[in-house]
């Protein structure tokens, strides 16, 4: 498609979409009917009426409130900001996302397709998360893209953004779906990692520019995590959390679910605890992952601290042992085959390098990288 063609063809979409009534449903059913957003906008009202659940009013919205004039600025906008536009009927548009009912009629992307991306987990949780809940879902995403599977979330405060920063440590792919357009970064702080996604993943969003985050926005792209995800988890979680509806959406799509334990009277966990109880798999370890999903399971592919230089080879072999569970240090002088007072020489080296920390009993935990 050239430049004019995208231009011309953006125009149309915006202008269609934007008829008030129309939404990404109807629109859908509209392409469906006529091929184009084009052929739509020219189209009778009787013909128009004959789509579902396009009614005479919205048939005559079409034909009087199109404003073409919007809409070629917001084409051009989109344009000059250099956004990649995938179709809902074109190739590049991610296929899962494509065969569910409300799929985004236009999805807007910054930095990789998404296309090359087959193995995908959702995380997601609470934006008030605990320490011990941000560290362990970064070292369960980071376990996770050392094996090849893309992390996916919504680079909200809390455990959404532990997973893309796990995802990204260990040298893997990650998407961040947004609930604002992608000239708007909400939360702002999340800039430096907004970067870092663009240049290691992708950032997708449905919505136009100039688009603010609002209470319907963050609940919508919710359903694009789940419909891109072979399985959801849920590290913590109010009874009343957001993540409830990735769940809910993930259960709609056929989709498994993964729920990590936690205290009963933890607020953040009541949420969880409860999915378990309705049946989520508990999920302890990334295992638990691959024992219901095992063709997401790859060969280890560790790039974990790979731009740092002031770590040795065994320093780096020692790492790579982790995932997401705390190891003992017996474990881990059986794997790398040294003596443990050898070993505790290492072990040492990397808590002062901020790589590891002991927690209780000789077991050490890698800690969480720039969070």
């Amino acid at each position: 498609m050239t430049k004019k063609e995208l231009k011309e063809r953006l125009n149309d979409s915006i202008c269609l979409l934007n008829v008030p009534g129309v939404g990404r449903t109807k629109f859908n059913n509209l392409i469906k009917k006529f091929g184009s957003a084009s052929e739509a906008l020219t189209a009778s009202i009787s013909a128009l009426t004959e789509v579902s659940r396009i009614s005479r009013t919205i048939a005559s919205s079409i034909k009087k409130d199109a404003d073409s004039d919007s809409a070629r600025e917001i084409a051009s906008r989109i344009i000059q900001l250099g956004w990649e536009v995938f179709f809902k009927d074109e190739p590049g548009y991610p296929l899962p996302l494509a065969q569910i009912r409300s799929a985004p009629p236009i999805l807007f992307g910054l930095g990789k397709s998404p296309e090359e991306d087959e193995k995908i987990i959702a995380i997601v949780g609470t934006r008030t998360a605990s320490e011990k809940g941000k560290l362990f879902t970064y070292n369960l995403a980071s376990a996770l893209a050392k094996t090849g599977v893309t992390v996916i979330s919504g680079m909200a405060d809390g455990i959404d953004s532990s997973a893309h920063r796990g995802s990204l440590d260990a040298g893997g792919r990650t998407i961040a779906i947004w609930g604002t357009s992608l000239d708007i970064i909400y939360p702002a702080s999340n800039k430096q990692l907004a970067n870092k996604i663009k240049e290691h993943g992708c950032i997708l969003s449905e919505y136009l520019p100039g688009k603010n985050p609002d209470r319907s926005s963050f609940p919508d792209r919710n359903r694009i995590i789940s419909a891109l995800s072979s399985g959801v988890v849920v590290v913590e979680a109010s009874k009343k959390s957001g993540a409830l509806i990735t769940v809910k959406h993930a259960m709609d799509q056929g989709k498994e679910i993964f729920a990590v334990p936690g205290f009963p009277t933890s607020n953040n966990s009541a949420g969880t605890n409860e999915l378990i109880k309705c049946g989520a798999k508990l999920l302890s370890e990334v295992d638990d992952i691959f024992d219901e999903l095992p063709a997401l399971k790859g060969k280890v592919i560790s790039t974990r601290h790979k731009a740092r230089t002031d770590i040795t080879d065994t320093e780096r072999e020692i790492i790579d042992i982790f995932t997401t569970s705390p190891i003992q240090i017996d474990y881990i002088s059986r794997t790398v085959n040294l003596p443990i007072s050898e070993l505790m020489e290492f072990m040492l080296a990397l808590e002062l390098k901020g790589v590891v920390k002991e927690i209780s009993g000789k077991r050490f935990v890698l800690t969480e990288q720039n969070l």
